[in-house]
């Protein structure tokens, strides 16, 4: 099975947890940027420029080129939680491709709460982004500490 990781990162968490998973699978890793890089400021970026995109549902630009999802199997997608989903550079990004057929989607999000409401959104937004595609939740905020068992049991191990 051909896997690519997937991440958005602000601040460098979620990018950790990429890295994590890389290193234990083999997987290629890819990172979702936004052609505008967000701002610096934690409040700027999270109570205007994150809110805004989310409250007009607007997909900015990411940074290209795309990999080539054609060549994988599956998608481990890696991303923190902002305003309640995922962050929506990540919903561009799964819209970027006409057609997920035949390909299975685990979503990895983090939070800084352990609200399990927060990755159904997630799944329920990333299931309307990614057409065609069997997307099912990974694994969320503090469960990573069973990243390992979790490996094993989706055979990326």
């Amino acid at each position: 099975m051909k896997t690519l990781v997937a991440y958005f990162s602000w601040s460098g968490n979620t990018e950790k947890i990429a890295k994590q998973i890389v290193a234990k699978t083999g997987a290629d890793m890819f990172r979702i940027e936004r052609k505008v890089p967000y701002n610096e400021d934690y409040n700027t970026c999270a109570y205007r420029e994150a809110k805004e995109e989310i409250e007009k549902k607007i997909r900015p630009e990411i940074k290209t080129p795309l990999p080539d999802v054609e060549k994988y199997d599956s998608l481990i997608l890696a991303f923190p939680i902002w305003w309640y989903t995922s962050p929506l550079p990540v919903w561009r990004f799964l819209e970027s491709y006409p057609d997920w057929k035949g390909k299975k989607i685990y979503l990895f999000a983090n939070s800084y709460t352990d609200d399990h409401n927060y990755m159904t959104t997630s799944l329920k937004d990333a299931k309307a982004s990614a057409r065609n595609a069997d997307v099912v939740a990974g694994l969320f905020n503090k469960e990573i500490e069973g990243l390992d068992e979790w490996l094993t049991q989706n055979n990326f191990r």
